[in-house]
C-alpha cells in the first residue's frame, strides 16, 4: 500500500491501515523516542503514546510537506510534553553553568581532536550513548537541531526557551559531545564501520 492511500484509509480509521502504518514506523520513531529518554522501558511507553495521538489527529495532516515528518513531530512533541509534565529532562535554566568547564577544557588541540576521532569508528550505539550522556539541555538541543532538523524558533517554542538559549546549547553541547567522541577514540577497543563524520554530528540515527 503506498503512503498516500495508506494515510486515506488512515483517516478512516481503518484497522488494518493503522496496523500498516504503525509498523512501518515502528522502528524508526522508537529511535526518537529513545534520543530523548534515557531507557527503552519509557521509549516504548511513549512511543505507544505517541501513535495513538497520531492516529487520533492525523485527520489534521493535509498532505503539505513529508508525512514522515509529520508523525515525527507528533512523536517528538508528545515525548517533550511527557518529559516537561514529569519535570524530567529539562534542564535549560542555567545555560551559563551547565557542564561549563567540562564544555570549555578540550585538550589537545582541534586538529589533533579531529584526527583523532575520524581515525576511530564508531557505531550507532556508541553515539547514542554520547548524546544521552550529555547534559539533558545540550542534549535535547542537539537532537532537535541537528538530527530532527528543527530550526532555532522552533525549538525555543517546543522547549520553552529563547532562540539565545537554543544556539548557546547548541554551541555547548557540539563542544562537549566532540570532547566526549575524542576520549572515546583514546579507549582502546575495536572500531566498526561508521556512516556519516562525527565531527559534523550529522543524522546519527538515520
Amino acid at each position: 500500500m503506498n503512503e498516500k492511500t495508506l494515510i486515506k484509509a488512515c483517516k478512516n480509521a481503518e484497522v488494518s491501515a493503522l496496523k500498516i502504518l504503525y509498523e512501518r514506523y515502528y522502528a524508526t520513531m522508537f529511535g526518537v523516542c529513545l534520543r530523548y529518554v534515557r531507557n527503552k522501558a519509557d521509549a516504548e511507553d511513549l512511543v505507544q503514546e505517541g501513535f495513538m495521538k497520531v492516529f487520533k489527529d492525523i485527520g489534521s495532516f493535509e498532505g503539505k510537506g513529508s508525512f514522515e515528518g509529520w508523525l515525527r513531530r507528533v512523536i517528538i512533541n508528545n515525548t517533550l510534553t511527557y518529559l516537561r509534565k514529569t519535570k524530567r529532562e529539562f534542564a535549560h535554566d542555567d545555560i551559563e553553568t551547565i557542564a561549563e568547564n567540562e564544555a570549555d577544557d578540550i585538550e589537545p588541540d582541534e586538529i589533533t581532536i579531529e584526527s583523532k576521532i575520524k581515525n576511530r569508528d564508531f557505531t550507532k550505539e556508541e553515539l547514542i550513548e554520547i548524546i544521552q550522556s550529555l547534559p539533558q539541555g545540550y542534549q535535547q538541543v542537539l537532537n532537535l537541531y541537528i538530527v530532527d532538523g528543527f530550526k532555532h524558533y522552533e525549538i525555543a517554542k517546543m522547549l520553552n526557551i529563547s532562540e539565545g538559549t537554543s544556539k548557546s546549547q547548541l554551541n555547548r553541547g557540539r563542544k562537549l559531545a566532540v570532547k566526549k567522541l575524542y576520549q572515546k577514540a583514546c579507549e582502546n577497543s575495536a572500531g566498526f564501520e561508521m556512516d556519516f563524520d562525527p565531527i559534523k554530528f550529522e543524522e546519527y540515527e538515520r
